[in-house]
């Protein structure tokens, strides 16, 4: 659930940001087409998002409790 926090702001700015890019940049494309394009881009760095931002399983950073 931690992860989630972090996912979803990521997807709507990478989302409300490829559909201001596509307007302004790209305002030839019709909006049948720049609003798929937006949500995928949404979909994928928020699918990168989750699976990068993984918990420390491991411990690395934790204190050993020696000493």
């Amino acid at each position: 659930m931690k992860r989630m926090k972090i996912v979803i702001p990521t997807m709507l700015a990478v989302g409300i940001i490829a559909l201001w890019m596509l307007e302004k940049d790209y305002s030839a494309v019709p909006l049948q087409y720049r609003i798929p394009i937006a949500i995928m881009g949404a979909i994928i760095s928020g699918v990168i998002t989750f699976f990068l931002y993984k918990n420390d399983e491991d411990g690395v950073d934790k204190k050993s409790g020696k000493g």
